[in-house]
């Protein structure tokens, strides 16, 4: 009966396996892990050539840190955190900007010149909140924080205008007015003129820096002061 009672725990894990391994939300084949390995491979893939994006600075002095480009298996990664409700896909990318952070030189020099800094996700507006159900910036900057041992204060910085998606937007000037007033400091949580806080800030895409750069106007004006801006990815620009 030796071959039965191995047939029957052969059975009972093959049972629990399947119990505790999940679908990839890109590919839908079972996987124990967020995503399944071709599915990371895709992604990996998908990694920026540099890191800190030299071309494309947001303003003089302030680096943009991109570790990707917005196409492909990232792309769909991002969409498929955002919009299909798989939000671990954003820790998953997190680990990958983290590790990619800890070797980079720029980096490296980056920390010694900005010794004490916070970490602010883009917020997303209450009605959005509500309706997706998480931040995907928020969770990607916790992740990030986690592994990289620095703070991560989401208070600090609330999406007061129901703004609508950038992308539904025609001109530079239809972005900028969409975004005005977008965003506010709470009281509590503004910093003195004598003791000015330095903070990094994290969002998923990068493509106007519209969005960003009334963050940083609005984070100014409460004498927080963007040193950085570490995205997922932007666009592919023709040069």
């Amino acid at each position: 009966m030796q071959w039965f009672a191995k047939l029957v725990n052969i059975a009972a894990n093959t049972v629990t396996d399947s119990l505790w391994q999940a679908n990839c939300p890109l590919c839908r084949r079972s996987t124990d892990r967020i995503l399944c390995k071709d599915c990371d491979r895709q992604i990996s893939a998908c990694q920026s050539p540099e890191f800190l994006q030299a071309d494309y600075p947001i303003l003089p002095d302030l680096p943009l840190y991109s570790w990707g480009i917005y196409d492909g298996a990232l792309k769909r990664a991002i969409a498929a955190c955002k919009y299909g409700n798989h939000p671990a896909i954003m820790e998953a990318i997190a680990e990958k900007i983290a590790a990619t952070w800890k070797r980079s030189p720029h980096a490296k020099e980056f920390i010694q010149n900005h010794k004490k800094l916070s970490v602010i996700p883009i917020p997303l507006h209450a009605n959005k909140l509500k309706s997706r159900g998480f931040n995907q910036a928020e969770i990607l900057a916790h992740r990030f924080c986690d592994l990289i041992a620095w703070p991560c204060h989401p208070q600090f910085l609330q999406r007061v205008k129901d703004t609508k998606a950038q992308m539904q937007t025609k001109s530079i000037t239809e972005r900028e007015q969409n975004l005005s007033h977008a965003f506010a400091v709470p009281l509590l949580h503004r910093s003195p003129q004598t003791n000015p806080r330095s903070v990094i800030l994290v969002d998923d895409i990068y493509t106007t820096g519209a969005t960003i750069r009334e963050a940083i106007t609005t984070l100014a004006h409460s004498n927080l002061i963007v040193r950085a801006v570490i995205v997922i990815s932007r666009p592919q620009f023709k040069k």
